[in-house]
């Protein structure tokens, strides 16, 4: 899934940007999660400490406050490794693009479709070959290496972790949940069960005893686990909003 965020003040040219992403990523069978900022400091705020969690980072340059090449230095400085791609209504900084290592630069109201889509297409590229969180492990002798964002849940029974990604797919090797948990702190997996560990971009509902995931599967919630993860699952949700169909609809 492509964790795409905008930042501009305008909210019009926000809803229609999310629009056309939504559009151009179902067209081309992406999941996407859209996040919208209406200003730098709050874009900042959000994620000084998670820069990593951006694939592709939409900016607005003429924005009250902090203006979008100075975010963009920012996060760059966070070391947050996002495609940036510049979308606004002034040439001026054009060539300060090349600073932030930007995607491209477009420009409000001159910006056909056809460079919108490929721009974006560009960027959902480049951001899925520059993955490079990984989760690594060892069984049997051999190491074995399986992208996070693939991930949807972890298991464990007498210290043997079953891994739960892909379609359908699993993989084992021998850990302790405590040790788990803190390797894969601030990659937004959180304790459902004693036994279980669930990814949350992969929660789509929650029910009384157990949560529906994505992927069809069903995952236990004990209950001393309820409140917690019910709680670290709105903060998630608050970090990335997502657009439903009925959010964005036709002019």
């Amino acid at each position: 899934m492509l964790k795409i965020i905008l930042c501009d003040d305008d909210r019009d040219s926000v809803r229609k940007c999310a629009k056309l992403i939504s559009g151009i990523a179902e067209k081309n069978q992406l999941e996407v999660m859209i996040s919208c900022f209406e200003s730098g400091e709050s874009l900042l705020f959000h994620y000084a400490e998670t820069p990593d969690q951006i694939d592709i980072l939409y900016l607005d340059i003429m924005m009250n406050g902090m203006n979008g090449m100075e975010v963009a230095h920012q996060m760059r400085n966070y070391g947050c490794k996002a495609q940036i791609v510049f979308l606004t209504i002034s040439e001026e900084y054009v060539y300060d693009a090349f600073d932030v290592n930007a995607v491209r630069y477009l420009l409000k109201g001159a910006t056909s479709y056809k460079k919108f889509e490929s721009t974006f297409l560009r960027a959902a590229k480049l951001a899925a070959l520059s993955e490079d969180r990984l989760f690594t492990f060892e069984f049997d002798g051999e190491t074995g290496v399986i992208p996070m964002r693939q991930i949807s849940y972890f298991e464990i029974w007498q210290r043997r972790v079953t891994i739960h990604y892909g379609d359908e797919k699993t993989a084992k090797f021998y850990g302790r949940m405590e040790q788990l948990e803190v390797k894969l702190r601030g990659d937004d997996f959180v304790r459902s069960h004693r036994s279980f560990l669930v990814h949350l971009p992969y929660i789509a509902k929650f029910c009384r005893h157990n949560l529906i995931l994505k992927t069809g599967e069903l995952v236990p919630v004990g209950v001393t686990y309820m409140d917690s993860l019910k709680r670290e699952f709105a903060e998630y949700i608050t970090r990335f909003h997502v657009y439903d169909s009925e959010d964005i609809k036709d002019e």
